[in-house]
């Protein structure tokens, strides 16, 4: 094998596996993409609570200049 050669899927993808352990094969990316979405999920709305509260404080801290 060479460097050249192009690598066209893994294993699991080109074997044409069927029945078991296709459906775990799926599953397991299925839970890794559920995950992913969680963390990002979470992510997104920890910047939003921080902006949030970073909104009251600054309104709660500056006094009102007439």
């Amino acid at each position: 094998m060479n460097a050249l050669t192009p690598f066209l899927a893994c294993p699991m993808c080109m074997s044409g596996a069927d029945g078991r352990t296709l459906v775990a094969a799926n599953s397991a990316i299925l839970a890794l993409l559920v995950v992913l979405l969680a963390v990002l999920a979470s992510f997104g709305s920890f910047i939003f609570y921080l902006a949030r509260r970073s909104r009251k404080f600054v309104e709660t801290v500056t006094p009102d200049i007439p």
